[in-house]
This record gives structure tokens, sequence and C-alpha cells, in this order.
């Protein structure tokens, strides 16, 4: 699987092959300040964020350095989530941003039901179920889950939801492979080697008869398409 690096030439190396990826682009890898707590309650999963209708909180847990979460009656937004980054050129200290969405937080690497790595840190995966669907987000219900789509196989590994497509001239094949028609997002080799969602795709996760909808929205701070990255914007609901 590739790790996202990023500098001021950020690039991306095939297994025993190139130097490719984002290299035109110079993007900001500043942090904001530590957020402050969410508030609470004890439940059986563990801590839980509370926020009442309507309202916001900064998103805590382990290593995050930003974000911030809101609610609209059943419906969760996150924005600019992003976990900490080691002192080196960019590298995630474990390579991978973690989310509970049983719990409205970010987690650690042995609790977490989605992992955002790979490419740009864009793939999407899960110790559970994973699927997805071309059906608008706030459309959905859980009766899709039996028509939705699996993940297919590509070189990310198994139950991977990542690059659905990749635009341009010259793409090398070590990352055309990447793109399997059953992804999240499109990569623009050809234009600011930028990712962008596919419209109307919604994923969904599941553990036992629990379900969520998810929609990646941006990876870009502030949702700004080019812009400093990887700080994941998406909303989700429960079914």
């Amino acid at each position: 699987m590739f790790n996202f690096k990023q500098a001021t030439h950020l690039t991306l190396a095939a297994a025993g092959a190139l130097t490719l990826f984002l290299a035109s682009c110079s993007k900001s890898n500043e942090d904001v300040a530590a957020p402050q707590s969410l508030s609470t309650i004890r439940g059986g999963v563990g801590l839980m964020a509370v926020i009442p209708d309507g309202d916001s909180a900064n998103i805590t847990g382990p290593g995050v350095t930003s974000g911030k979460i809101y609610r609209n009656g059943s419906v969760y937004t996150v924005k600019n989530f992003r976990q900490a980054y080691s002192t080196g050129e960019g590298q995630p200290a474990d390579g991978n941003f973690y989310w509970r969405f049983t719990v409205n937080e970010a987690g650690p690497s042995t609790n977490y039901n989605i992992k955002f790595s790979g490419i740009a840190t864009g793939d999407i995966t899960s110790n559970d179920s994973l699927k997805f669907k071309d059906k608008t987000f706030s459309t959905v219900t859980a009766a899709d889950w039996s028509t939705a789509s699996n993940p297919l196989p590509s070189p990310a590994g198994s139950n991977v939801i990542g690059m659905n497509q990749v635009t341009g001239t010259g793409v090398p094949p070590s990352v055309a492979a990447y793109a399997n028609g059953a992804g999240w997002y499109i990569y623009g080799w050809s234009t600011g080697h930028t990712v962008t969602p596919v419209a109307g795709r919604t994923l969904f996760w599941k553990s036992g008869a629990t379900i969520y909808a998810f929609e990646i929205t941006s990876i870009y701070q502030n949702g700004v398409t080019g812009g400093a990255f990887p700080y994941y914007n998406f909303r989700y609901k429960a079914l």
C-alpha cells in the first residue's frame, strides 16, 4: 500500500518503482492549536461525544490536531479532521487516521470503525463491512445496504474503498492500477494531482445490526480543492 508524503514537493513511491505523486503541488503542513474537550458520557462502547442538535464541538482523541464536528438532527458533519503527523516530511506517525462513528470521535489504531490510509490518505478500510451505492447521502436508508456494492480488489488490498478513476495523460500503470471503478474519489493526474469525490456516491459501514452511511466531501483544509491536505471533511448518519 502506498503512503502519503507531504512536503514542498510531494511524492508517491510505487512498490519497487517510481517517484510519482503530487510533485507539482506545494502544501501547507501547519496544524491548528490542540482542540478543547468534547462533552462526554460513559456508554457501553466507551466515551461518547454528546453534541446537542444544532451545536458543534472541537474533536478530541488520540493525536488529533485539527477538526470540528457539527450536528444537524441525525446528521453529523466533520470538518478539517486530522491526526498528528511526525516531525518528518509530512508522514503520519502511523500513516493512518482513525474515526469512530459509534461515539462521534477520533480513535486509536486499536479501536476504530474506519481507517483512512494509502494514496493521499484516501483509502478507506475497516475491520467490519464496507459497501458503496450510487445514491445521494440524503436519500439512503438502511434498506440500501442489501443492494449496495462490495469493494473491489485493488493493489491497496481487500475491503478498501479508494481511487475510483484517474484522469489525465501519462498516468503510470502503477497508479492506474488503483483506479478500480469502485472507489469514492477521482484522482486528477493532470489537474494538479487533485482528489475529488465521486458525485452522488454514498459509503456504508456495518457491524452487526448497526449501519452508518457516510459521504466524504473533501480531503482538503476548509474544503478548498488543491489546498493543504489531508484534512478530512465528511458527514455521516446512523440508519
